[in-house]
């Protein structure tokens, strides 16, 4: 009978410890824009624009972090205040409730930060993109910029709720003021999908440089012509 007492006394010791030590699984996603789906090739190095979404399953909320890593004079805005068009935008397969996107760090969206489950105009980027992001014009998404965000679930999550869209497209960026000028623009996608095919670098074609033989053949002619020239001149 002690014998027993102890080994339940046990038992019950190790599941109450147990919990406790038994740690949530994480999710930790990185999602980078690196592809030009349509328009001019933003400045500086892909990936351009970065997100990080930290979280844990079972959770009901999460960490997003966005990040812009262009040179020059880019910029996000979008999300007018008709929210026609998208500054940023993400794909989620959880819906987010209403009040569930609160920025606590960084450059703030100014025009908004919102969910829709009917999706949002992504320019000539095809698929739905539920949750979006827009700047102001006075407060926009430059280089070197960062966001936090943390965002609400109306669900707990069982994995990482950023997955691609039916045209294998994660996320999508509107870049402006692309070039010397900041004349251009861009759409920048993640993802799969395999229909983009950007225009290249904004602004003037770059100039030919002639090749050594070519200039070694100007310069020839350039001494002939002074030593006609001077012969010329000698003569008369």
């Amino acid at each position: 009978m002690k014998r027993i007492l102890i080994l339940t006394g046990i038992a019950l010791a190790a599941l109450t410890v147990l919990p406790l030590r038994v740690a949530a699984t994480p999710i930790s996603t990185s999602i980078d824009l690196n592809t030009v789906f349509s328009g001019s090739t933003p400045d500086g190095s892909a990936p351009w624009l970065t997100a990080e979404f930290t979280s844990s399953v079972g959770s009901n909320s999460g960490t997003l972090v966005l990040s812009f890593h262009t040179t020059g004079s880019d910029f996000i805005q979008g999300m007018s205040s008709k929210k026609s068009v998208v500054g940023w935008a993400f794909y989620l397969d959880q819906a987010l409730s209403s009040s569930g996107i609160t920025c606590t760090a960084g450059t703030c969206a100014g025009n908004g930060a919102s969910y829709n489950a009917s999706g949002f105009n992504a320019g000539p980027v095809p698929g739905m993109f539920n949750l979006a992001f827009g700047w102001s014009p006075g407060s926009r998404f430059t280089a070197g910029d960062s966001a936090t965000y943390d965002l609400t679930f109306l669900n707990p999550l069982t994995g990482n709720p950023f997955v691609e869209n039916d045209s294998k497209w994660s996320s999508v960026a509107h870049i402006q003021g692309i070039g010397n000028k900041g004349d251009c623009s861009g759409w920048i996608v993640s993802g799969d999908g395999t229909v983009a095919g950007g225009s290249g670098p904004c602004g003037d074609p770059p100039v030919t440089v002639p090749e050594p033989g070519k200039l070694g053949m100007f310069g020839l002619g350039l001494l002939f012509t002074g030593l006609f020239l001077g012969l010329r001149r000698r003569y008369n």
